[in-house]
């Protein structure tokens, strides 16, 4: 599952954008020059094709879905770790609110 998803991932993102595995079941896309706006919908535009999506296994195939989390900078962090952060609260959120959602940082240091 992760091959394919990194795959949906990769061919989600537009070509100055670098899309990457973070650790386990994490990815990470960096989008340039990106607003959290833009952000937002590449982010949906991922979820929405993850979800669609029929993953092959030996049982058949199997449907997917994905959180993600949204964080820009300078308006949720001014240095990497801080937009990790931000990001990775936001990813909580989604999960937390039912999952299979996208939800973008709340401010800098994503203090809530």
């Amino acid at each position: 599952m992760l091959i394919e998803t990194a795959k949906i991932f990769r061919m989600t993102a537009r070509d100055v954008d670098i899309a990457a595995r973070y650790g386990g079941e994490e990815f990470a896309v960096i989008l340039p020059e990106t607003d959290a706006d833009e952000a937002r919908a590449i982010a949906e535009n991922i979820r929405q094709k993850v979800e669609a999506h029929e993953y092959p296994s030996k049982q058949g195939k199997l449907k997917v879905t994905v959180s993600l989390g949204v964080a820009t900078f300078p308006v949720h962090g001014h240095e990497k770790q801080s937009l990790i952060e931000a990001a990775d609260k936001a990813l909580y959120r989604a999960k937390d609110g039912g999952r299979n959602r996208v939800e973008v940082a709340t401010g800098a240091g994503e203090s809530s």
